[in-house]
């Protein structure tokens, strides 16, 4: 296969070819290949490599009317997503050897993108009780109790060790549960709006403590969705101090503020919440100076009648990784950010992180995992156009920027844009 175009990777940026063998990229040059066999002509259009997701949920096991690895996995390709690693607060949770491989024999029979389970810290990631690390290393790709996290020091701090002694990353939800329970931010809006706050240091605080967990063990700590200025102050100079952190901000937090929930809407209901004003000025500049590493979805299906409700009744979550390339043109566009910043933040930064390989890049021996995106086209997020089970979208009915109309992965053709709205 050969793919002409106006190519943009971490290794190569311009007008040129791909040339793929075997699902693997044989060459990228600027002049044209005399090989002429499935030649797809994508001028005028950006030919960039597979996006990779460090943070979704598919659901599967236990919550099937949310989302399935199939619909999960369908969603994916349409939003131009070829890998993701997929949270463990599934029903059982990721915590044991046997329920781990079931999602990846699940994600093969499904056959449509590289899934990437991340294993829960404590058993039915209860916080109380680690799961056997060592048993678990090979079956990973790194441990989280996502949706929640270790509340005993004592435990987080064991874990930690146990997580580098095995050679994995600890991805944390950092959250101190005593100091949550609200549905917004706590600020001038909650108050305005009515709705119960969740003060900024319920996530400040728990980071402090990765910080200072990784410092102590040596661990790799990757903190998930950042999403105040006080977090991002303490991850950059705990950066500062070469202390072994990683961190990630998702597209939702760097798109919307607490204001925007003058609607109440459920929709826009997430965990953590979103920012206020002066929070997300300070994730634009973390994300602009390196001090935030990744950008990820946290993708979080629910079924239209679990969101049906009132916000503070509603469940968090926002189903998003439909939404993510569109949400890049959107943030470059926004902050005047180049878009192959971004684009690296989705690519190439993420697969040095947990060490995925050959992914996300275009170079000799890389896997041809491609997306031909039309970055002059738009196209309406409806329930109808939406693949995944979830719906609960802030963009629903809204129209966004660049339509992917290929999706390739392992240089096949899973996905045509045919049918987008």
């Amino acid at each position: 296969m050969i793919i002409k175009g106006e190519i943009l990777s971490h290794s190569y940026q311009g007008k040129g070819y791909i040339v793929l063998k075997n699902g693997i990229i044989k060459k990228v040059q600027r002049d044209k290949p005399k090989e002429e066999k499935d030649y797809i002509d994508a001028e005028d259009k950006l030919v960039i490599p597979g996006l990779i997701d460090m943070h979704a949920h598919f659901r599967e096991p236990g919550y099937e009317h949310r989302e399935t690895i199939e619909s999960g996995s369908k969603a994916a390709i349409h939003g131009g997503v070829t890998t993701v690693a997929v949270m463990p607060n599934t029903n059982p949770a990721l915590d044991s050897p046997q329920i781990i491989e079931y999602v990846k024999q699940r994600a093969h029979e499904v056959g449509l993108i590289d899934i990437f389970p991340t294993g829960a810290i404590t058993e039915g990631r209860k916080g109380n009780k680690l799961v056997n690390f060592k048993s678990l290393a090979s079956h990973v790709i790194a441990f989280s109790d996502d949706g929640t996290t270790p509340q005993s020091f004592k435990i987080f701090l064991e874990a930690a060790k146990f997580a580098r002694a095995v050679g994995k990353p600890i991805a944390d939800h950092a959250e101190i549960k005593e100091l949550s329970g609200g549905s917004m931010r706590e600020g001038q809006f909650s108050k305005r709006y009515g709705v119960s706050g969740i003060p900024d240091i319920a996530e400040s605080i728990a980071i402090a403590r990765d910080i200072e967990v990784a410092r102590y063990t040596g661990a790799h700590i990757h903190i998930q969705h950042l999403s105040t200025k006080a977090s991002v102050e303490i991850l950059k100079n705990a950066k500062k101090r070469t202390i072994p952190v990683t961190g990630e901000a998702t597209h939702h937090h760097l798109l919307f503020t607490d204001e925007d929930l003058k609607d109440r809407s459920p929709f826009k209901k997430v965990n953590p919440p979103l920012p206020t004003q002066e929070d997300q000025e300070a994730l634009v500049k973390g994300l602009i100076d390196g001090t935030i590493d990744i950008i990820v979805t946290d993708h979080a299906p629910y079924s239209k009648e679990e969101k049906s409700t009132d916000i503070e009744s509603a469940p968090f979550g926002i189903s998003g990784i439909e939404t993510l390339l569109s949400s890049l043109f959107l943030i470059a566009d926004m902050y005047e950010i180049p878009f192959i910043s971004l684009l690296e933040k989705v690519t190439w930064k993420p697969a040095q992180i947990f060490n995925l390989g050959l992914r996300g890049d275009f170079a000799p021996g890389y896997v041809g995992d491609i997306v031909i995106v039309d970055p002059n086209k738009r196209w309406k997020v409806t329930e109808k156009s939406l693949l995944s089970k979830g719906k609960n979208t802030p963009f629903l009915n809204r129209t966004l920027p660049g339509v992917v109309e290929l999706t390739i992965k392992n240089g096949k053709i899973i996905y045509r844009g045919d049918n987008v709205d």
